[in-house]
């Protein structure tokens, strides 16, 4: 018993592990926040011993993960990319889709779908316009983001965009002669004895890539195994260990050090801040003068976490403080400059109502965090500080 830890809950969660090679009382931490956030499963394995699993009544139902899945379909384009189906990440989507040989549209590349610099039109939000209707179904998603116009020129500014993803399952339907859900149990699910799942469709019967996927809890985190183990899953050789590399790596020397190819890069620190380039972004944008008054304590402040900048801003302009700057600051104006180590630890997959999937390479650690709608207090229920806790579980 001096080597492994061996804990058994007042609950159905079990977890054995070796002491040393994680923080217990992290873990707990991690466990006590995912069961008060109405986590739908938490399921944490580092190499390849289980910390941890919990499904709080749910027996590891599929749960739809939201973009989540954008990460799984970055890895189908890997998958394509392995198989020599497309020529490279550099190819013009124009070559799929002939309608956009012109303009400035002709420029635009799968890189650029996949770095979020394609320049098209869109919202972060995705139910503001590709999930309008009480079904959130629009007819074709493929053809909604095809008739995007641009808002910036192509590769020139970063954009979190729902519609260049969506295009991504048309360019994997294009190039592997399958419609994507098709693809994804050819080349993933049969691989990865993945037998029970679902999918996000459109009117027109395209599973919608920007949020596709409902899937079972324990077989999200085979993805995060394939991903931790260089390509691999069960000795099987599932992506190249380049394409792993590669879509990890920072996706441009001038993008966001956040982002990979639709993977989130953990950095070993960051911070947010309010400073002075951000206030004169404000006032360049014409803010509301009051709002910029209410927030101008906080400037010159680095806060460690999203959860410790929420807290401040909760307390600076009230219980209503996100309905607040979601009125008052248009989507594309930052509300924090973000500071961040060169150091990467690990990354991940996220998704709305926080759905995570998230991986430490160092510490052999993958990890998965799922929350469906049912019963999901969206005030409370974020668990926004999951991904950094987990980046600190490794000793």
């Amino acid at each position: 018993m001096k080597d492994y830890l061996v804990l058994l809950l007042l609950t159905p969660t079990i977890f054995i592990a070796n002491a040393q090679n994680f923080k217990p009382d992290i873990l707990a931490t991690i466990i006590e926040k995912a069961k008060t956030s109405h986590s739908d499963a938490l399921i944490i394995y580092q190499d390849g011993k289980l910390l941890h699993e919990d499904y709080y009544g749910n027996d590891n139902k599929p749960v739809y993960i939201a973009s989540a899945g954008k990460s799984l379909v970055s890895m189908a384009i890997g998958k394509l990319l392995d198989d020599g189906l497309i020529d490279s990440l550099d190819q013009p989507i124009h070559t799929f889709f002939p309608e956009w040989r012109q303009g400035q549209k002709k420029n635009i590349t799968i890189r650029m779908l996949l770095n979020h610099t394609s320049g098209l039109q869109d919202f972060p939000n995705a139910s503001l316009e590709l999930e309008p209707a009480p079904d959130w179904q629009v007819e074709n998603v493929i053809q909604l983001a095809l008739s995007a116009e641009l808002q910036s020129k192509p590769g020139q500014h970063v954009f979190y965009s729902n519609k260049a993803t969506a295009l991504l399952g048309g360019i994997i339907e294009k190039a592997s002669g399958k419609r994507m859900d098709d693809y994804f149990r050819e080349a993933f699910f049969d691989k990865m004895d993945i037998t029970e799942y679902d999918w996000i469709r459109d009117k027109s019967g395209n599973p919608t890539a920007h949020g596709a996927f409902v899937i079972r809890p324990a077989d999200l985190l085979k993805f995060g195994e394939v991903m931790l183990n260089e390509g691999r899953y069960k000795g099987k050789r599932i992506l190249s260990s380049q394409w792993i590399n590669e879509s990890t790596q920072q996706a441009g020397s001038e993008l966001i050090p956040l982002w990979g190819y639709l993977w989130w890069r953990l950095p070993a620190w960051g911070k947010r801040i309010i400073d002075g380039e951000i206030i004169s972004e404000w006032n360049v944008e014409q803010l509301d003068p009051e709002l910029i008054v209410q927030l101008s304590p906080l400037k010159g402040k680095p806060y460690e976490s999203r959860e410790a900048f929420n807290t401040a801003l909760k307390k600076q302009l009230g219980e209503d403080w996100l309905s607040i700057l979601r009125e008052k600051i248009p989507h594309y104006i930052r509300v924090s400059k973000r500071i961040f180590s060169k150091e990467q630890i690990g990354f991940y997959a996220s998704g709305h109502r926080g759905n995570y999937l998230v991986v430490i390479p160092e510490h052999k650690i993958v990890a998965v965090r799922c929350a469906g709608p049912q019963g999901f207090n969206y005030s409370t229920d974020f668990f926004n500080d999951f991904v950094d806790l987990i980046g600190k579980l490794g000793n």
